[in-house]
C-alpha cells in the first residue's frame, strides 16, 4: 500500500491529465456522434459511405488533437513542477547547482531554467571571488607580518645590544643605532605603502580632480631624480606630443604613479643608460610611457608584476629596498582614474604603458 501511495503521489499530475483526457475524449465522441446523427437526418444528399468517412476523419483528427494538446500541457506542467522541486532543493541546500535538462516544449519553463542557471553561475562566481578574496587577505596578512617582523626583529636586536652593552665602544654604539634607524625607515616606507595601497582599494575613495599639464608634471618629477641619474650615468628624457597636453587627474596621485615607475626603473633596470617619460594624445585618451633600456623583465613575471607584494626576485628579500606594493599602487591609482596599465619588455626596452582619459566625467 505504501508503494502504491508513493506512486500515486509522484504520478499525481500524470493521472490528473489522463483522467481529464479520457473525459474530453468521451465528451468529444458523444458530441460528434450526436451531431452527425442530426446531420444525417437533415442532409440526405450524401451517401452512407461518405458520411462514415467524414465521421471517421472528424473522430481521428479531433481525438489526435485532444491527445496532443493534453500531452503538451502535461509536459509543460510536469517540467514546471520539476523545476520548482529542483529550485526548492537549491534554496534548501544553498547550493549553486545548475539545471542540466531542457524544456523546448515549454518556453516559459525554459526561460525560468535559463534565469535559474544564470543566478547559479553568478552565485558560483561570487563564491569563488569571495574564496579568492579570503585567500588573498590571508596571503596579504602573511606578507605584512613577514615584512614588518624582519626589520622589527633587527631593531629590537640592535637596540637590545645598545641597552645591555655597557662595554660597547662608541663606534659600535653609533653603528647599531644607525642600523636600527635604517630598519625603522624600512618599516615606515612599508606602512606608508600599505596606507596608499589601501586608499586605492577603498570603494569610497575620492580623487582631487584638477586640470594639469603633463609636460610640467614630467619636468618637476624628473628634476627630483637628476642627482641620482648623474651618479649612475643615466639620462633622463621627456617628450609630449603635442607639447602641451592638459589632462584632468589627481595631480598628487598621478605623480605617485610616475614616481613609482621611475623609482622601479632605477632599482630594477640594471644596465640602463636612459629613462624616458613620453605622452601622446590618442583620440580622447593620453598614452603615457615610462621606458628604460635596462635588463628585461622575465616573461613569467609579466602577468603577476602588478600583484601586491610581488617581486621579480626569486626570494622575498629587500635588497633593492622595495616593498612589493609599488606597482600594485600604480595599478590601483590608474584604475581609480578609469584607465589601464600594462607592461612590455624585451631585450632592448622595458615600457610601462598607462592609458588615461583626458577628461574625468
Amino acid at each position: 500500500m505504501t508503494k502504491i501511495a508513493l506512486s500515486l503521489k509522484h504520478n499525481r499530475i500524470k493521472l490528473q491529465y489522463m483522467l481529464a483526457t479520457i473525459i474530453l475524449l468521451l465528451l468529444f465522441s458523444w458530441t460528434v456522434m450526436s451531431g452527425f446523427a442530426t446531420l444525417r437526418q437533415n442532409i440526405t444528399l450524401l451517401s452512407v459511405n461518405i458520411w462514415n468517412i467524414i465521421e471517421f476523419l472528424v473522430f481521428a483528427i479531433g481525438n489526435l488533437s485532444i491527445i496532443s494538446w493534453q500531452y503538451l500541457k502535461w509536459r509543460r506542467d510536469e517540467s514546471l513542477h520539476r523545476l520548482i522541486r529542483e529550485m526548492r532543493t537549491v534554496a534548501r541546500e544553498n547550493s549553486d547547482m545548475t539545471i542540466s535538462w531542457q524544456a523546448p516544449y515549454a518556453p516559459t519553463t525554459q526561460a525560468l531554467i535559463d534565469v535559474s542557471n544564470t543566478i547559479a553561475e553568478n552565485t558560483r562566481r561570487i563564491r569563488e571571488e569571495e574564496r579568492e578574496s579570503e585567500r588573498s587577505k590571508d596571503e596579504m596578512i602573511t606578507n605584512i607580518s613577514h615584512d614588518l617582523r624582519t626589520p622589527l626583529t633587527a631593531i629590537i636586536g640592535y637596540l637590545g645590544l645598545v641597552e645591555m652593552g655597557h662595554s660597547l665602544s662608541e663606534q659600535d654604539r653609533k653603528k647599531y643605532i644607525h642600523t636600527a634607524y635604517n630598519k625603522s625607515n624600512q618599516m615606515k616606507v612599508l606602512v606608508e605603502d600599505l596606507f596608499e595601497y589601501s586608499q586605492t582599494q577603498a570603494q569610497n575613495a575620492s580623487l582631487n580632480i584638477a586640470s594639469l599639464s603633463l609636460n610640467d608634471l614630467f619636468g618637476q618629477l624628473l628634476a627630483g631624480y637628476e642627482l641620482e641619474a648623474q651618479e649612475r650615468n643615466i639620462k633622463l628624457n621627456q617628450l609630449t606630443v603635442p607639447e602641451m597636453i592638459i589632462i584632468e587627474a589627481d595631480s598628487d596621485k598621478l605623480a605617485r604613479v610616475l614616481m613609482n615607475l621611475v623609482s622601479n626603473a632605477f632599482k630594477y633596470g640594471d644596465g640602463a643608460t636612459f629613462i624616458k617619460l613620453t605622452a601622446q594624445v590618442d583620440d580622447n585618451h593620453v598614452i603615457i610611457r615610462v621606458t628604460n633600456d635596462g635588463i628585461k623583465i622575465p616573461d613569467e613575471a609579466i602577468g603577476d608584476i602588478f600583484d601586491r607584494f610581488y617581486r621579480v626576485e626569486s626570494s622575498r628579500n629587500s635588497k633593492t629596498g622595495g616593498t612589493g606594493l609599488g606597482l600594485a599602487i600604480v595599478k590601483g591609482i590608474v584604475l581609480q582614474h578609469r584607465g589601464s596599465v600594462a607592461v612590455e619588455s624585451n631585450d632592448d626596452l622595458t615600457s610601462f604603458i598607462i592609458t588615461l582619459p583626458l577628461k574625468q566625467i
